[in-house]
């Protein structure tokens, strides 16, 4: 198994072996403190029972029989019990004090000063000692003791330090290989990351991460996904649009070589030169439009964001519209209301709102038969400045309506046009942060509502 120093499995290891090692030590050395603590409060509170069950047993006792009650305790006890005389300094009981014992009792015991109980303790720690008057009222100077030496508490403490440093090692090796195990089973699906995105071909994009839980990972693998699944998209369509345009552009350039073609081949009176060349300026002009929404969509699709700052009046923008095109409308016999809110103020790029108004209403112009109505309104609410076109015109089935904003698209082959002028409205419109509806029955017409809000690009 190869081990990679850069890689985060390894550090995610190392630092959960470097926090175990931080526990480890604060956890001996707070157990190794109330071990220690427990051990000589145990041994203290032995001391004391020990003295009060012989003070109870001496007091009992004659003077006479005291040396041999005396020597039957420490014979059968593991603590050293003696009667101290404060005045001579003489020890009754034992034949072996320690001389700790003694500079011990000689600093602190002075007649007067043991009223009561006391624990004591020698200079190195190695003996605690519990110390009370024999008998305060008969007998002041008179002092029981009670000692008892520490080396099996240090010997336990040494021995249990001994067991848990010979054992952080065998802890943290454990700790290591488990640590390393666990983080390269949870890191399982960065691996499937990589690996998806190694075997990606760029011209595909199909292949997917496969999502197995609902962790972080998994939810950057859905995130992913998701990403691959709007790149595909956005690929697909460019090579749909790169289809179609190249169709439409051979179209009119096809057009074009054949009339030059067919003009050259022979000579020709001036009708059929005339005739050629109107054709090619047809052409010419169908593929001069064509480019002109091409760099229009180029231009949404690579700077969605350069809306402009200009401050405008959208009313003015919607009434200089509809007043171009009164002349065409009045000739087919189509009526044009319109009912514009004034004041409908706006931030932007006057050419995007004109480009908006002027391709909607010439769609219901295109697709209104003489004799019918189209009626555009502007008004404006708490969040949105609304636009609305209707046409009474022959409709749009249900079929089609999910793709007319798609590029190139257009209902009827038929008519003129290049499938370009929705698109580009609504490309225009997703730039200024708005959205646009369709709502259309066959035979009855057609609604386009354009919603912008206000706060983004609007004032």
């Amino acid at each position: 198994m190869k081990i990679r120093l850069n890689s985060i499995k390894l550090k995610l290891t190392l630092f959960y072996t470097l926090i175990l090692v931080v526990l480890l030590l604060i956890f001996h050395f707070t157990a190794y403190a109330f071990l220690s603590f427990g051990l000589f409060n145990n041994l203290d509170d032995s001391l004391i029972k020990d003295l009060n069950k012989a003070q109870q047993a001496i007091l009992q006792t004659n003077d006479d029989d005291l040396p041999k009650v005396l020597d039957e305790m420490n014979g059968s006890s593991k603590d050293l019990i003696f009667i101290y005389d404060v005045e001579t300094n003489e020890v009754l009981g034992s034949s072996y004090v320690d001389q700790n014992v003694r500079s011990t009792l000689l600093k602190f015991v002075t007649i007067g000063t043991i009223t009561y109980a006391q624990l004591l303790n020698t200079s190195d720690n190695k003996i605690h000692l519990y110390v009370s008057s024999l008998n305060v009222d008969t007998d002041p100077g008179k002092m029981i003791v009670v000692t008892h030496d520490t080396d099996y508490i240090y010997a336990t403490l040494v021995e249990y330090r001994e067991i848990l440093f010979a054992a952080i090692p065998f802890i943290l090796l454990f700790s290591a290989i488990s640590g390393y195990l666990l983080a390269g089973f949870f890191l399982r699906p960065a691996k499937a990351i990589i690996k998806t995105a190694n075997s990606i071909d760029p011209a595909e994009l199909t292949d997917r991460i496969p999502v197995k839980s609902h962790d972080e990972l998994g939810i950057l693998s859905g995130t992913l996904n998701s990403l691959f699944d709007k790149i595909y998209g956005f690929i697909d369509r460019q090579r749909q649009f790169a289809a179609n345009t190249s169709h439409d552009l051979k179209s009119p350039l096809s057009i074009i070589k054949m009339e030059a073609s067919l003009a050259l081949k022979k000579d020709r009176t001036a009708d059929e030169y005339k005739k050629a060349l109107n054709s090619i300026d047809e052409e010419a002009d169908r593929l001069n439009s064509m480019v002109k929404d091409l760099l229009a969509l180029a231009t949404i699709d690579s700077a969605p964001l350069r809306a402009g700052t200009t401050a405008l009046d959208l009313s003015d923008v919607v009434n200089d519209i509809l007043d171009r095109w009164r002349a065409p409308f009045a000739v087919k016999g189509i009526q044009l209301e319109r009912s514009i809110a004034t004041g409908m103020k706006v931030t932007g790029d006057g050419r995007h709102f004109s480009g908006i108004v002027d391709n909607l209403v010439k769609n219901a112009y295109q697709y209104t038969p003489s004799g019918g109505r189209v009626t555009c309104s502007l008004e404006g609410d708490n969040d949105n400045i609304v636009l609305k076109i209707a046409d009474t015109g022959i409709g749009i089935d249900k079929e089609h309506l999910s793709r007319i904003f798609d590029r190139f698209y257009r209902v009827d082959k038929e008519t003129s046009g290049n499938g370009l002028g929705l698109p580009i409205v609504e490309g225009t419109v997703k730039m200024y942060g708005g959205r646009i509806t369709v709502e259309s029955e066959l035979g009855k017409g057609s609604m386009f509502t354009v919603y912008l809000p206000k706060g983004r690009y609007f004032v």
